[in-house]
């Protein structure tokens, strides 16, 4: 008797690691970016082939998660440039303030 073949979930489990490095200072800006790209790339590899790939709630996790690290950069940054500058040594960018 054959045994079923396993769905890959390589992609979207390294999109979802990727995205829980949100709150890792400056790091996360670069694992930000894997975890948009895997998730994306898993979202396509699961909507083009549903029978060989899986995963399609933690691909979307990890783009959220990677997503909500550069909203919150962007707020972040644009209140340390304008207005509270000890914004930026939380951020991990004393050299701005």
């Amino acid at each position: 008797m054959e045994q079923p073949k396993r769905k890959s979930k390589a992609g979207a489990i390294a999109a979802f690691v990727f995205g829980l490095a949100f709150w890792i200072p400056l790091l996360n800006l670069i694992f930000g970016i894997f975890a948009i790209y895997f998730g994306v790339k898993s979202l396509k590899n699961i909507k083009k082939e549903p029978e060989k790939y899986s995963g399609k709630i933690l691909a979307i996790i990890g783009i959220a998660l990677g997503l909500i690290t550069y909203i919150a950069y962007l707020i972040g940054l644009s209140l340390c440039l304008t207005t509270n500058k000890t914004i930026c040594g939380y951020m991990g960018l004393p050299f701005l303030a």
